[in-house]
């Protein structure tokens, strides 16, 4: 019996470190491609997380997310009055949770003694800290910063050293000096810069090197993702909205919107709809 015993262990832990080590080449490719602004891989990311199954920024989100083998959870940071950070979207935990005020009027104890809704009924889930979703990602997927409260980014940017995940996540920013600032508090810090024209992805891209640059319909053209794409950056678009709409009433090919003039990067409330429809067309 001990014979077996022991062998039935060691069966587990080879299957173990065989599973970690595959997860583990997974996400070391992942971040290659991330990096490799000419690779042909479309990635996905998933807006505030699978929430079409699941509260959104909720770390149950999260996991499926990861599960579907999703490639970038996109996931919102605010602060309470006591000064820690948690992922929610709004200014408000009205929409969300079965509370109602401000985000920054609750401690981190009020706020954790909330719990998130799903199609409008209470679940059994609180709001996030940044920390458990970086600790829940790490190595696993890759996840964007949206900083709704500008006044932590100092405390983002520790928790993110603390954590070890600075090949984890990425800043999603609106300036150029900005992707400076980060980029000289340390190195590894990645970047995704929101640009609104043509002429502002131009000079910002100019002045500063970001890992991924964020466009929208104002310019959305071949010569601006070429552009980019020549820069070292990917391009990100999103898919939300009128794409993800017709995508989900039956018209996959709506995603064709944002992926024609060459855009490598597209965020989506449809991550596995966009997955589907990557993998038939040989983008992934």
């Amino acid at each position: 019996m001990k014979k077996k015993a022991l062998l039935l262990l060691c069966m587990c832990s080879s299957l173990f470190m065989a599973n970690a080590q595959e997860a583990s080449a997974k996400f070391e490719q992942l971040n290659k491609d991330f990096l490799t602004a000419s690779s042909p891989k479309v990635l996905i990311a998933a807006h505030r997380g699978a929430h079409l199954d699941a509260p959104e920024n909720s770390l149950k989100g999260f996991r499926q997310t990861i599960d579907m083998g999703i490639d970038i959870i996109e996931l919102d940071v605010r602060c309470t009055r006591d000064g820690q950070l948690v992922v929610i979207h709004d200014k408000t935990v009205n929409r969300t949770t079965n509370g109602k005020g401000a985000v920054d009027s609750f401690t981190f104890d009020e706020i954790r003694k909330l719990k998130l809704t799903f199609n409008g009924k209470p679940t059994d889930l609180q709001i996030p800290t940044l920390k458990e979703a970086l600790l829940l990602a790490k190595g696993k997927i890759l996840v964007d910063l949206d900083i709704k409260s500008a006044s932590c980014i100092e405390k983002i940017m520790q928790e993110v050293k603390e954590t070890g995940t600075e090949n984890t996540c990425f800043f999603f920013v609106g300036e150029a000096q900005h992707v400076s600032m980060l980029k000289q508090r340390d190195p590894k810090f990645r970047t995704l810069l929101r640009t609104n024209s043509e002429k502002e992805a131009r000079e910002a891209l100019a002045a500063v090197r970001s890992e991924a640059v964020h466009i929208d319909p104002s310019h959305h053209t071949e010569e601006v993702v070429t552009f980019i794409k020549q820069h070292g950056a990917r391009v990100w678009i999103n898919a939300l909205d009128d794409v993800d709409k017709k995508a989900a009433g039956g018209n996959p090919a709506a995603f064709e919107e944002v992926l024609a003039k060459g855009a490598n990067i597209i965020q989506t409330d449809q991550p596995a709809l966009l997955k589907k429809y990557l993998e038939e067309t040989k983008r992934r």
